[in-house]
């Protein structure tokens, strides 16, 4: 498989390009330019997260749609049908979360620019990486990293306990990175790839424990986070 570490992916929509991976996980960067859309496609063996960093978008599915305004947060099970479509001015930046990563699994059954059942984009969309593209290093335990996108604070930490996270502002979306939240059984029930907020992991976290700890990446609107 091609490997995405120092490049843009250029697509008639706008370009893409790849802020982090782990073996379990991909982070991807997205531009869609305004009234652009990508093409209506599913992930047959991953799931997929969204996180709208700026503007508004319109995802739709195979028989309806909705609208999300930034900064907003949207689950993708394995298998679903969506295209995601820039309505306002500038276009929109998405953070795209895949799990496990691997850009081969794609299915397109429509789209407006002839990729009609096309595999992912080849040697011939790939551009030179630029110099304000963004890579998150690995976080390291008490040593959080904070980055800026679009007046939005990506921070990217580990923390061995989670308690602390309650304290935090209920609508503040986290991305899991590692870790994360087990039954009693040790069963899954936050992990990799997952994208929640803060309330919904304090809910979960009254029952639910992490034994590992966890690595995650906070998404928090600047003014917010000066405060």
């Amino acid at each position: 498989m091609f490997d995405y570490q120092d490049c843009i992916v250029t697509k008639p929509w706008g370009y893409e390009y790849l802020m982090y991976e782990s073996e379990k996980i991909g982070i991807w960067f997205l531009y869609i330019a305004e009234g652009r859309q990508t093409s209506l496609h599913c992930h047959p063996a991953k799931k997929t997260g969204y996180i709208l960093l700026s503007g508004e978008a319109e995802v739709s599915f195979l028989k309806d749609s909705t609208r999300l305004k930034a900064v907003s947060k949207l689950m993708i099970r394995e298998g679903l049908f969506h295209s995601t479509k820039a309505i306002s001015h500038g276009g929109i930046q998405v953070i795209e979360v895949e799990c496990p990563p691997d850009k081969t699994n794609l299915v397109r059954l429509d789209d407006a620019y002839g990729r009609k059942e096309q595999p992912y984009e080849g040697s011939e969309a790939i551009v030179p990486v630029t110099t304000d593209c963004i890579r998150f290093q690995p976080p390291e335990p008490g040593n959080p990293v904070s980055y800026t996108v679009s007046g939005v604070n990506l921070v990217i930490e580990r923390l061995e306990k989670l308690n602390v996270l309650k304290e935090r502002p209920p609508e503040e979306v986290i991305l899991v990175l590692d870790g994360g939240l087990v039954s009693k059984d040790g069963d899954p029930i936050l992990s990799s790839g997952d994208v929640i907020t803060i309330s919904t992991f304090t809910r979960l976290a009254d029952t639910f424990s992490a034994p590992q700890g966890m690595s995650f990446m906070s998404v928090r609107q600047e003014s917010a986070h000066s405060k």
